[in-house]
């Protein structure tokens, strides 16, 4: 089978959802208006309708893409670690002071999640799913994977990196947010090694 080249309205489509996951985690969901997203993206506004129906079905694609990416970051921090070193990995990356002082390359939940239980359906939907993708790379790195155990202190170690890096970029203070991630990545690696026991 012969592999073709993405057509123009393709590369368009793909730079626009890219603008909108930008958009998204660096402005809120209400902060992404169209015609700056179409702009970012080198497009006319006019053109907008060509690629998505409603403002609703962008924003649901942008936070499936800005969720993606997230995971991927996640799984490659884990690969690039020696096995018993993969959850330190992805802990150590998600709750980096890169991370925190770059939010709109970062986790949509930790930039989002106070917004999503207001957002369309199918935004939420997209948002849940990526979440659930996120629990499941989290639960793959502890020792008790594939048991009860591993998922429950999977979904522990995700609301305490999310909630972490949401509330380090919440304070004025950097100190403070520089402890509170200190303290999520101790506590939660501690979690981790618990359930080789």
């Amino acid at each position: 089978m012969k592999n073709t080249a993405p057509s123009r309205k393709e590369l368009s489509h793909e730079r626009i959802v890219a603008a909108a996951a930008r958009a998204i985690r660096r402005n809120g969901f209400g902060g992404a208006g169209v015609s700056e997203i179409m702009k970012d993206a080198g497009l006319t506004h006019g053109g907008f309708y060509a690629h998505f129906p409603s403002r609703e079905a962008m924003l649901a694609e942008a936070a499936d893409r800005a969720g993606a990416e997230t995971v991927g970051l996640a799984e490659s921090a884990a690969a690039a670690a020696p096995a018993d070193q993969a959850l330190e990995a992805m802990l150590g990356a998600y709750l980096s002071e890169q991370h925190i002082n770059n939010p709109e390359s970062g986790c949509p939940m930790a930039a989002l999640s106070s917004e999503l239980s207001r957002q369309a359906p199918e935004v939420r939907r997209a948002a849940t799913r990526r979440m659930k993708e996120m629990v499941d790379v989290v639960a793959r790195q502890l020792p008790s994977w594939g048991t009860p155990d591993a998922h429950e202190r999977a979904l522990f170690l995700v609301a305490t990196m999310v909630g972490a890096v949401s509330l380090a970029r919440a304070v004025d203070d950097p100190s403070l947010a520089e402890r509170l991630c200190k303290a999520a990545f101790k506590y939660a690696r501690a979690s981790g090694e618990e359930s080789q026991k």
